[in-house]
């Protein structure tokens, strides 16, 4: 084994992460009856989504089963971990995402890059009628994006929004108040390297926010802060730790991912 290799699997024995028990998020169908986690991504050559815990996670037709297992391994693993460090009253935070981009390269991705933004919402300037749809206009514009990947994060947004089961178990983890945080990610192999592309959004709002998808936004103004990162994933690595991060995510394998149809 590496150095690196090493350094990454004591990592990974050591990490924190926060507990979670089937049936927490009252999901009716648990991870058991799902098997590997990479299914709730959809079939290899098919386009998949799925939220993980706040992120909202498209991958596109290019990978396979295996690619797709580590995306959403590595996406529950940092998620936990960053729960846990930053402890549930701060989830909606930039802390908390930036815990989580943290863990993401300590778990054999590397930073490619990394940048913060901000913004303000004002209800009578903003064109957009939610909060999805302002992240939508915002992903659009957005130069993080290749065509296809900024066409499939829009509609797996747009599709989650319109399945309320899937919404409503979204929001367990998104919706905290006044405070509300979520992020969108993408996944696609390029040149045989599996790399992942994500935006997280903060909202800091002068009102209670009951969903962070469908709320009305033309009364409320909110402080805005965005998060764009940029990772690849050394395979190597991942490929030599893959079954440490399903041994410590099964340790309390609950319902913290969930498909969603596109």
């Amino acid at each position: 084994m590496s150095d690196d290799i090493a350094q990454v699997s004591k990592y990974i024995a050591s990490a924190a992460l926060a507990p979670i028990q089937a049936g927490q998020y009252s999901r009716a169908r648990v991870l058991g009856q799902v098997g590997d986690r990479g299914k709730c991504l959809g079939k290899p050559g098919e386009n998949g989504a799925a939220t993980v815990g706040s992120t909202l996670v498209s991958v596109l037709a290019n990978l396979t089963g295996l690619n797709r297992r580590d995306v959403a391994n590595s996406l529950e693993f940092s998620s936990r971990v960053a729960i846990k460090e930053v402890g549930e009253p701060n989830e909606h935070s930039a802390e908390y995402w930036a815990a989580f981009t943290k863990s993401i390269t300590q778990i054999g991705w590397f930073r490619q890059s990394d940048q913060w933004s901000k913004d303000f919402i004002n209800g009578s300037t903003a064109d957009a009628a939610n909060f999805s749809d302002y992240v939508i206009e915002n992903v659009r514009r957005d130069p993080l994006y290749s065509d296809a990947e900024r066409k499939l994060v829009i509609q797996a947004l747009t599709s989650l929004r319109s399945q309320p089961e899937k919404r409503a178990f979204f929001r367990r983890f998104t919706a905290g108040g006044s405070k509300g945080s979520y992020g969108v990610n993408t996944a696609t192999v390029t040149k045989g390297a599996l790399a992942m592309r994500f935006s997280a959004f903060v909202f800091n709002c002068s009102a209670v926010v009951d969903d962070y998808l469908t709320c009305n936004i033309k009364n409320i103004t909110a402080n805005v802060r965005k998060n764009n990162v940029d990772v690849a994933a050394n395979q190597r690595t991942i490929d030599s730790v893959r079954n440490q991060i399903e041994a410590r995510l099964d340790q309390a394998a609950g319902d913290f991912i969930d498909s969603v149809e596109i």
